[in-house]
């Protein structure tokens, strides 16, 4: 150990030692445990901060408002992958064709800066194409505006305001997690609206939210439903619960989308359509049949009677 002892007052100091080789960059302490992997950036070197993606790239592709109930893919895999402001991969094959119109699309982008068939993606060669189908506010790659251009690995796609990365090879896609953990009754699983619906034919409906989503319950089937999702089921039922006329519950998509938060700018009509649309889906995946009744001009309704809401 070499000393020093030119210090004031003659006092001599001890030079700490070097360790010999530096220390593994993600290992902790022997009484922690150890971490032998972690997972990457899909786009760089960089430790992926949330899903696919490092803090960095998320933040070059962030939108104000944006939420991840607004994009939905009918794809279960693919051989490349268009990845998310939330690092979700979702698949791209071929063809893939991005929109905002769910019936049409393979990926739907529900924002009003994106046309109803915004851009397709397919095999060109032994690589990938985008193809823009004609869209108001334009198909860009890497900043730059096309019409059709190659697609490289790690390219920055935007279509109208909505930014993603595309990644040439397959990724698994994973649902948004939905607060931290979920394996254990924390005070975000608490319930802070119920409601039960009783149909014509006398079946009962059960409402249960969760901060995080909610959950319909009818005759032992139970439905998942996401944020923006069970909103529209609160929305709607509230407007029934304070109409003394069923003909007066009804409410324009304007007043709609304004008690749903889309937290987009310029949220539409067809904001609102497609979400209803993706609720009926899945209301009638589970044997629910009409619960939102639409009426051309006039707006949308719970056809339900209200029957009862609890305090949480």
């Amino acid at each position: 150990m070499s000393t020093r002892a030119d210090q004031p007052g003659g006092v001599t100091l001890a030079k700490p030692a070097l360790p010999t080789s530096p220390r593994p960059r993600w290992r902790v302490g022997a009484d922690e445990g150890t971490i032998p992997t972690m997972a990457r950036c899909a786009l760089c070197a960089l430790p992926a901060s949330q899903g696919y993606l490092c803090d960095a790239h998320r933040k070059t592709i962030l939108f104000p408002g944006l939420t991840s109930e607004q994009i939905t893919s009918r794809r279960s895999e693919g051989a490349a992958a268009l990845v998310d402001p939330w690092g979700l991969a979702w698949p791209v094959g071929d063809p893939t064709r991005i929109g905002r119109s769910a019936p049409e699309c393979d990926l739907t982008l529900l924002h009003s800066s994106v046309s109803l068939v915004h851009a397709i993606i397919e095999r060109d060669g032994d690589g990938w194409r985008i193809t823009d189908k004609g869209s108001r506010n334009g198909t860009f790659v890497n900043s730059a505006r096309v019409e059709s251009a190659r697609l490289s690995d790690g390219a920055r796609v935007r279509f109208g305001e909505i930014a993603l990365f595309f990644v040439d090879r397959a990724l698994a896609h994973s649902e948004p997690t939905a607060g931290p953990g979920r394996t254990a009754p924390s005070r975000r699983d608490q319930l802070i609206f119920t409601a039960a619906l009783r149909t014509a034919s006398g079946s009962r409906i059960e409402l249960s939210q969760r901060v995080e989503g909610g959950i319909v319950r009818v005759a032992g089937t139970a439905v998942d439903l996401g944020r923006l999702e069970f909103r529209l089921l609160q929305v709607l039922t509230e407007a029934r619960r304070e109409a003394a006329d069923p003909d007066h519950a009804y409410l324009s998509w304007s007043k709609v989308a304004d008690q749903l938060d889309f937290r987009s700018y310029e949220a539409d009509s067809e904001n609102v359509r497609e979400l209803v649309r993706r609720v009926r889906r899945k209301l009638h995946n589970a044997g629910i049949e009409e619960l939102i009744e639409s009426k051309h001009g006039v707006g949308y309704r719970i056809s339900a009677s209200y029957e009862a809401q609890d305090a949480p």
